[in-house]
């Protein structure tokens, strides 16, 4: 051994051919490429639609999570306690809260989800984006 810590130069090394090197690589690439593109291939691709809707009973009565409308309903006073349920979710008290402009008959917030307004089951059922705002006020 030399004093420098390294071997001496007569010790056999191992050597890989340079094709040798560009096979392993390109091997080592396609299964990189392949472990990132096969979620994709697999799942389709897109997210599955969310195909549960949680439910909110408040004063005995369902309610129904759907998208907030444009524009946004403002949630005001705190009015009791619900049970949220649904969607895989073990039932849970929450706050829930008036929407400024709306009848608590017709729909109500929670502060935990301001994505969403809970509807009361047949009140505006088929009413999207706007049409849903306008519909609610109207109640």
């Amino acid at each position: 051994m030399s004093s420098n810590g390294r071997p001496p130069s007569n010790a056999p090394r191992f050597v890989i051919s340079r094709p040798l090197r560009l096979v392993v690589g390109a091997v080592i690439g396609v299964v990189l490429i392949a472990a990132l593109v096969s979620p994709v291939l697999i799942g389709g691709g897109t997210p599955s639609p969310r195909t549960c809707a949680r439910t909110l009973r408040y004063e005995s009565q369902p309610y129904v999570a759907r998208a907030m409308p444009t524009p946004r309903l403002v949630e005001s006073l705190a009015i009791g306690i619900g049970v949220l349920s649904g969607c895989g979710t073990p039932p849970s008290n929450v706050d829930v809260r008036l929407l400024s402009g709306v009848s608590r008959g017709a729909a109500i917030g929670i502060p935990s989800d301001t994505t969403s307004v809970y509807i009361r089951r047949g009140v505006c059922a088929n009413a999207v984006k706007h049409a849903l705002w306008s519909c609610l006020r109207s109640q």
